[in-house]
């Protein structure tokens, strides 16, 4: 079993920090306002050997209402929790807030400790007892192991280090819902300072991932990248720390006056910062406040502590017990993942109301009461792998790759595989060009291809389909650097064809329609009758009457089919009187001797312009050469 995070919770003056002395032999009050007052005022720490051998970290937060912002910050990362409550006293309203606390940000074990059981008699424990379990019902704590202690005698100790033995090897020990040490690293910090000799040191539960001496990492939200020079769990040194360990990190490249609790420590680009995230909010059940549109909230995550404004999206309050889509426009700076849980408390009085999980970050104004935004957001919400093919959706066409989707849902790259396959085999998502896109995106492409293709040769029959630079332009301007991906994997569908730089619908050919088969006759008629006599385009409109686009169109066809030959300038013959002319070249080579323009024209009996547009073209596709004044032939043929 690797190392896990216990926190103690309950109500103030209740034995937190008597029992975590006991279990660990460690005075966590180190401050000396603690000591004088005798009750906890920030967090402590303190190393815990079970009976196994197996080590834990104990995290003994203050009772007081007045510190339960410092109290959320060492709930976050906690495993388990020793839920304590005085005999004497019994159920108390910071014990009731602190349950609610730790449910809401998905602490899912714990032990439940009767403490100074030494002041009370057995039956008066026993009724204390009774009433613990019933207010705990409902809770991750119902049916939760209840250990009897007092510090005076020492009373139940041994029997709760087996409980939280046993506890720690069960299945599901780990009771943070996002721990995993194969996601990118992520340390929310609850204490910084300076140790002489080493600088600056951070310290928190590594919630996420591995963090080893030598990471370059970076501060959030400032940006500030670091070096780990050392690492410390439990006051010993590590090379190494995983998800559900105490660390101590000592770094590099950061003043300790820049670094503080609410910062968090992670991977480059894997932490999102945003001023307003859409949320799943619910609202507790014993909350003394409803949630209307527009309340003002603390905001707890993490380790960080933001004032917000909410704002609902699919109800204009919410009542205890009930759960719904809101946003949270924030007075600063929020650096968290997606699926963190958080915690609300009420504006005034600061009474804990509400919590949920953040959906997504920096998203836009969403409008209220819209079912197609309440329906995304519920994907969001949903099962792993709704939620990952929403993210996919809501890519568009950008085809996000499984690593770029691990961030961005909070996984490990294991996860993200997985889901993505399932995705895939399900027919929810297509893969091409190393990313995923949703299944109804990739029709919608394939239809509206289809749409513009059909259109273009319906328009443009004898073109040979539509350049891919402006079937990208028209259909793939959203993503342009998986453009090619797309076009490749609409080929590989069979619904479209390529080649040399065009796209058509499968089965296409050029062709003429009716009009353009009467203006082609015509167009035959007009050059035959000129014979050698070359023709320019603007004649030739002139001559047929056709508009110069529909023109254009019907003689790059006709001379792509081998009907007409363009001499240079543009000037154009019938392909019978070109081979006309060259034989008439090859009969004057024959002789042996070169061949002046003057010979060239009195052999064919036209003027001497368009014999030389003639030796031009001949020229140029490498019949003859010129020589001098004359011509002489190219590679023997003539």
């Amino acid at each position: 079993m690797s190392e896990l995070v216990i926190g103690t919770a309950g109500h103030v003056d209740h034995g937190k920090t008597w029992l975590t002395r006991a279990l660990t032999g460690i005075d966590t009050d180190r401050l000396k306002e603690e000591r004088e007052r005798g009750i906890t005022v920030d967090l402590g720490f303190a190393r815990l050997e079970l009976p196994d051998g197996q080590v834990a970290s104990v995290v003994d937060v203050p009772g007081h209402e007045r510190l339960v912002r410092n109290m959320i910050a060492g709930a976050t990362g906690m495993d388990l929790v020793l839920m304590v409550v005085a005999a004497d006293e019994g159920f108390m309203p910071q014990t009731q807030e602190h349950l609610q606390i730790l449910q809401l940000l998905g602490v899912r074990r714990g032990v439940l400790v009767l403490s100074k059981c030494d002041a009370v008699d057995a039956g008066w424990a026993d009724a204390v007892e009774a009433d613990l379990r019933e207010r705990v019902r409902g809770s991750f704590l119902e049916g939760a192991p209840c250990v009897r202690c007092s510090a005076v005698t020492g009373e139940g100790l041994d029997e709760l280090r087996d409980v939280i033995s046993r506890l720690a090897e069960g299945p599901g020990s780990r009771g943070s819902i996002r721990r995993d040490p194969d996601r990118a690293c992520r340390l929310p910090i609850d204490r910084s300072f300076t140790k002489a000799g080493f600088g600056t040191v951070v310290t928190g539960s590594l919630v996420d991932g591995r963090i080893r001496v030598g990471d370059e990492l970076e501060l959030y939200p400032s940006h500030v990248r670091v070096r780990v020079r050392g690492l410390q769990s439990n006051g010993e040194a590590v090379g190494e720390a995983e998800a559900g360990m105490r660390v101590a990190a000592n770094l590099a490249g950061v003043e300790r006056s820049e670094v503080g609790r609410g910062d968090v420590l992670a991977l480059p680009g894997t932490v999102e910062l945003a001023d307003r995230v859409t949320v799943e909010l619910e609202v507790t059940g014993d909350a003394r406040f409803s949630l209307r549109n527009s309340s003002s909230l603390h905001l707890f995550c993490g380790t960080q502590e933001l004032v917000g404004r909410l704002r609902l999206l699919d109800a204009d309050e919410l009542l205890p017990g009930e759960r719904g889509f809101a946003q949270l426009s924030l007075q600063g700076t929020l650096a968290a993942r997606a699926n963190d849980r958080f915690v609300v408390r009420f504006f005034s009085p600061m009474v804990t109301v509400g919590g949920g999980r953040i959906l997504e970050f920096g998203s836009r104004r969403l409008k209220r009461h819209r079912p197609e935004v309440l329906a995304r957001l519920a994907r969001l919400a949903g099962t792993p792998e709704e939620a990952l093919a929403q993210r996919v959706d809501d890519a568009g066409l950008a085809l996000p790759g499984e690593g770029r989707l691990a961030v961005a849902q909070n996984l490990s790259p294991r996860e993200a595989g997985r889901i993505a396959g399932q995705l895939v085999d399900s027919g929810a998502c297509v893969r091409m060009g190393g990313g995923l896109a949703s299944s109804a995106r990739a029709r919608a492409l394939a239809d509206e291809a289809r749409e513009l293709l059909g259109e273009h040769q319906d328009g443009h029959p004898l073109e040979r389909g539509m350049g891919l630079g402006e079937l990208r332009e028209r259909a793939l301007a959203s993503c342009p650097s998986v453009a090619d991906a797309w076009l490749c994997w609409l080929a590989d569908e069979g619904v479209l064809e390529l080649g040399e730089g065009r796209a058509w619908l499968p089965g296409f050919e050029p062709h003429l329609d009716g009009r353009q088969l009467a203006l082609r006759g015509r167009l035959l008629e007009v050059l035959g009758e000129r014979g050698l006599r070359a023709m320019s385009r603007d004649k030739l409109a002139e001559e047929t009457g056709a508009p110069e686009p529909e023109l254009a169109a019907l003689l790059a066809h006709m001379e792509g089919e081998g009907a007409l030959v363009e001499l240079p300038g543009g000037w154009l013959v019938l392909a019978s009187a070109y081979e006309e002319a060259r034989s008439a070249l090859g009969e004057l080579f024959a002789s042996g001797a070169p061949v002046t323009l003057a010979q060239f024209r009195d052999r064919l009996g036209i003027s001497r312009r368009y014999a030389q547009m003639l030796l031009e073209a001949f020229d140029h596709a490498g019949v003859s050469r010129l020589a001098g004044e004359a011509r002489v032939p190219v590679g023997g043929r003539g």
